[in-house]
């Protein structure tokens, strides 16, 4: 799939929204020229909608005295009363804002571009946020403010595809497209932003900790992830080696890989405790000297036209033999059969891994798929073996 311009795709649906507006009323409205005006830092709202971190403020001032102004426009959309909303710019609005309240009222006019608002107010709201994420695309962003990202854009997407819209392709290609990242980014991103407790998403708001160690911990229960907590706070300090260790120190112990030879040994064992044995198989019963007999004797060999052995009468003639059937072969020799099992062994003991890591909530796949596929792969090996 090429690049994906979000903007475009909510640009045509809401020349739509507008076109049927516009023929309920018999008259289409023009859309309103973008606008460049310079407007000033107390007519400005923060949208509420913003969530990137606004830091680093004092850089910035000194950045737009050196440049005598801000040079990059704001991007904005009206409300009632003069007033207009922010789209992209909150920082540059704060750090004039911080100017002027030192006294420097040269700053208190900024350069804005005005956003036309759409008739339709839902795919209004839609419209901002997503201006908000595509007009923020070249800011440094802090791990928080990817993940936020990540998960913002993955509600607007959801939230436009409800109205009916329709999106040319998969969710998470096109956020990954959107936001110039993979795929397993957007859902390591997704499994922070879904699984983290809110305790440690602070954490990493105020950059203590790491994205990988939040990855890490965002794959373990609620329980385990409090008591990681206390260790954090302990410590002062969580690394991605910490949270990997504790998950592996209070993971449910793995089933043992058995070999083929003990499994045998294991159903032997099993087979002499059904009889009684204790697993001991029971030693067949000697014979006594009364009960052995002597070997039958064995008659020589009748000449082929000669007459009958001496000291015994004539022997009947032994049947003709007549032909018969060949054993049916088994069609499986037993090497493959105890190969099959062997593999049957270990595929169970992977699907109980990725059952495992299901229902641990791992997020960094879908396991779901992979326990149907080692199921039926098992089925069908089983029914080989039949």
């Amino acid at each position: 799939m090429g690049k994906f311009n979000l903007v475009d795709l909510l640009n045509g649906a809401g020349e739509q929204a507008e076109q049927q507006e516009a023929a309920r009323a018999e008259a289409r409205p023009q859309k309103p020229p973008y606008k460049i005006v310079a407007l000033s830092v107390f007519d400005l709202v923060p949208s509420e909608g913003n969530f990137y971190s606004i830091d680093e403020i004092e850089k910035l001032k000194r950045d737009i005295e050196l440049a005598g102004g801000v040079k990059q426009n704001l991007t904005v959309t009206p409300l009632d009363g003069g007033k207009y909303k922010i789209l992209a710019g909150h920082r540059r609005r704060r750090a004039c804002l911080e100017l002027v309240e030192e006294g420097k009222r040269e700053y208190e006019l900024i350069p804005c571009g005005i956003e036309p608002r759409q008739q339709d107010n839902e795919m209004q709201e839609i419209r901002e946020e997503l201006l908000i994420i595509t007009t923020n695309s070249q800011r440094e962003k802090t791990d928080w403010d990817r993940v936020q990202e990540t998960k913002h854009l993955h509600d607007v997407l959801r939230r436009y595809k409800a109205r009916g819209g329709k999106l040319p392709g998969r969710l998470r290609e096109i956020i990954a497209d959107t936001l110039n990242t993979s795929e397993t980014q957007v859902g390591r991103m997704g499994a922070i932003a879904k699984n983290l407790i809110p305790e440690f998403q602070e954490e990493m708001r105020e950059k203590r900790l790491g994205i990988s160690a939040a990855y890490e911990l965002s794959g373990m229960p609620e329980e385990q992830q409090r008591a990681a907590l206390e260790e954090y706070r302990e410590k002062g300090s969580f690394s991605v080696n910490d949270a990997k260790q504790r998950k592996e120190t209070d993971a449910p112990p793995r089933r043992k890989v058995r070999t083929l030879d003990e499994a045998l040994k294991e159903r032997q064992q099993e087979s002499g405790d059904s009889d009684g044995g204790a697993g001991r198989q029971t030693p067949p019963p000697a014979i006594s000297p009364q009960q052995e007999q002597p070997p039958a004797p064995i008659s020589p060999p009748r000449p082929l036209d000669g007459p009958p052995a001496a000291g015994g009468e004539e022997q009947p003639a032994a049947p003709a033999p007549q032909d018969r059937p060949a054993p049916e072969s088994s069609g499986r020799q037993d090497g493959e059969e105890s190969e099959i099992a062997s593999t049957i062994n270990r595929l169970n003991d992977l699907c109980a891994y990725c059952m495992d890591k299901g229902e641990r909530c791992d997020g960094s796949r879908d396991w779901t798929l992979d326990v149907k596929a080692l199921l039926s792969a098992i089925e069908r090996l089983g029914g080989e073996t039949e």
